[in-house]
């Protein structure tokens, strides 16, 4: 039976385009032409509901062992953005990076992630690591995590916006929406700080990608989230952007209009 980690390893993406899987929650993975992998957020065990208390729903596509990634970006360090269980298994793979803000530069620190393998993400500056660009945007995720960041990932031209958590705030969003993003993976769950549905339609709106991806529900009973009526606001709002609902662990190829 092929499993998910076969399945990236075996994709060949085509010059000019780039694999997108999503792996639940606000986790994706990328894959691209040159054969990189990069992992965002990625939410792979069970330590929110050891820690807090929060059942999980969704199954992960993927096992912490069985991830090969060149790359680790984590927006930051909640548990189901930073799996602090799923990292230290990972990091056993010496050729991984890893990459947040500050808060989850000291939570790699404790889980003894090397320090030469560990990058400080920053608002508003660029960084580049394993070859693959990230540019460090604004979030706002409140008092809950002050140094949340969003990142715009350039995969050789391909530019992704993943909003990790963040309350809808459209003026402080301009930097993000310079870069002109192929595509965006907004959250949508509106708990906790984070904005809704209808918000991250308006976002979709507001940055006009190729392609958006709705992230960041169907995991906690705790949290909302409607990806169906997302889907359907956004073709009212944004009809000329294409609008996709994955499901865990689905390969979406992307391939950048010349």
């Amino acid at each position: 039976m092929a499993t998910f980690s076969n399945t990236i390893a075996a994709s060949i993406v085509p010059e000019g385009s780039l694999a997108v899987y999503w792996l639940c929650q606000a986790g994706f993975a990328f894959k691209t032409h040159a054969g990189q992998v990069v992992y965002v957020d990625p939410y792979l065990s069970d330590v929110v509901e050891r820690v807090v208390g929060f059942k999980r729903m969704s199954l992960s596509p993927i096992s912490a062992e069985e991830v090969a990634a060149d790359l680790i970006v984590c927006t930051h360090e909640h548990l189901d953005h930073m799996d602090i269980d799923a990292l230290p298994v990972i990091a056993r793979n010496s050729r991984t990076h890893f990459a947040g803000p500050i808060e989850c530069l000291k939570e790699f620190e404790k889980l003894n992630i090397p320090a030469d393998r560990c990058h400080l993400l920053e608002e508003g500056k660029t960084t580049t690591v394993n070859g693959v660009e990230i540019k460090s945007v604004y979030a706002d995720h409140g008092e809950l995590a002050p140094d949340a960041l969003g990142t715009v990932l350039n995969f050789s031209g391909i530019k992704v916006y993943h909003t990790g958590d963040t309350a809808y705030r459209p003026e402080e969003f301009q930097l993000a929406v310079e870069t002109r993003p192929d595509i965006l993976l907004p959250c949508i769950n509106g708990a906790f700080g984070n904005m809704d549905w209808k918000e991250a339609a308006q976002l979709t709106q507001l940055v006009a990608p190729a392609v958006v991806i709705p992230t960041h529900f169907w995991m906690f009973v705790e949290q909302n989230g409607n990806p169906s009526r997302f889907l359907d606001l956004c073709s009212e709002l944004a009809p000329n952007v294409k609008a996709l609902l994955l499901k865990p662990g689905e390969e979406y190829l992307f391939q950048k209009a010349i």
